[in-house]
C-alpha cells in the first residue's frame, strides 16, 4: 500500500522530540503508521430499484497527527446515516463517536469510549426544532460495560475495518482480531487473507475524466464475525449494510479496496463496488 511519507515522516519526528523531552521511553509504542493513499471511498449497490450509497473519509487531526477523523455518509431510500469517528492512529481504536439516523423518526447518539466504559448518550428532536443535533434535549445516558477482550485487542467501529483490513493485508501477520462496538453489543472481528479472483471494476477518480475500468487482479481479506460478550440487544453487526462473513477484495497493485461481498438483508449473498475515490494529496 502506499502511503504519504513526507507528513507521516514530519509528524513521526515532531512525535519522537516530544516523546525524549518527556523523558517517554514508549516513544515506539505512541508512533502510528502513515495514512491510506485514498482520502475518500464511495461504494454504491443497487437492487429491487433502491440504491444504496455510503461514502468513507479518513483524515488526519490538523493538530495531533496520531489522532484520525473518520466520516461516513450512507444513504439508502428515505433513510440516512451520518458517522463522525475519532480513532488512534497507532492501532485504530475507537475514542469517540457521533451518530445521526434519520427515517422515520430522527436519533443522534454519540459515544465516549472510556477506559472502564462507553458513554452513550441519546438525544431526540423536540417538535418543528431548528437546532443543530448535540443540542437537541437528553433522553438517555447509559454505561455500556465492555465485555472480556482477548489481549492486546481493540475496541473500534465497523466503518474503520476498511482502513485497518488495508493495514493488515500490508503486514506480515498472518491474523488479526479487533471489537467492533455496535449499539449496545461487541463483536469479534478476526481478520485473514483469502484467495479471490479478478473482478471488473468501474470507478470514478476525482479530478479525472476517464472512469478506471477492466479486469483488475485481487487479494482477499475474510471477515469472520462472531458475537463477544453478553448480547443485550438483537444482532446488529453491519458494514456498509452488509452483515455475516465479510470479504474484502482490494486491487493487488495499488491496494484499494475494490468491492465487498456479504449478506443483505432481503437480497441474501451480495456485493458492493467501489464507484469512486479521492486520492490523498502527497503533502497530507
Amino acid at each position: 500500500m502506499i502511503h504519504s511519507g513526507q507528513r507521516q515522516l514530519l509528524c513521526s519526528c515532531l512525535l519522537a522530540t516530544a516523546c525524549s523531552l518527556a523523558g517517554n521511553p514508549a516513544y515506539a509504542e505512541a508512533t502510528s503508521p502513515g495514512l491510506p493513499f485514498w482520502q475518500a471511498l464511495e461504494y454504491e449497490q443497487k437492487a429491487l430499484w433502491v440504491t444504496a450509497h455510503s461514502r468513507v473519509e479518513l483524515m488526519a487531526d490538523a493538530d495531533d497527527c496520531q489522532l484520525w477523523l473518520l466520516t461516513a455518509r450512507s444513504s439508502v431510500a428515505s433513510n440516512s446515516e451520518e458517522v463522525d469517528l475519532e480513532l488512534a492512529a497507532r492501532d485504530g481504536r475507537a475514542l469517540q463517536r457521533a451518530r445521526l439516523s434519520q427515517g422515520k423518526g430522527r436519533r443522534f447518539k454519540n459515544y465516549e469510549f472510556l477506559p472502564e466504559y462507553i458513554l452513550r448518550h441519546r438525544r431526540d428532536p423536540p417538535a418543528n426544532t431548528k437546532l443543530p443535533p448535540d443540542e437537541w434535549p437528553l433522553t438517555s445516558s447509559k454505561e455500556v460495560a465492555y465485555p472480556p477482550l482477548p489481549d492486546d485487542t481493540v475496541v473500534t467501529d465497523a466503518y474503520a475495518l476498511l482502513e485497518l483490513a488495508g493495514r493488515f493485508l500490508a503486514s506480515e501477520a498472518a491474523s488479526r482480531q479487533v471489537a467492533v462496538n455496535t449499539e449496545f453489543n461487541f463483536y469479534l472481528v478476526t481478520m485473514s487473507r483469502s484467495d479471490t479472483p479478478a473482478i471488473k471494476v468501474n470507478y470514478q477518480v476525482e479530478g479525472q475524466a476517464k472512469a478506471v475500468s477492466g479486469q483488475r487482479d485481487t487479494r482477499g481479506v475474510t471477515l469472520q464475525i462472531s458475537p463477544l460478550g453478553e448480547q443485550t440487544d438483537k444482532p446488529d453487526f453491519s458494514l456498509l449494510g452488509l452483515h455475516g462473513d465479510i470479504s474484502l477484495l482490494f486491487d493487488r497493485d495499488n491496494g484499494l479496496p475494490l468491492q465487498l461481498k456479504g449478506t443483505a438483508p432481503r437480497l441474501g449473498r451480495t456485493e458492493i463496488n467501489l464507484v469512486g475515490v479521492t486520492l490523498r494529496d502527497p503533502g497530507q
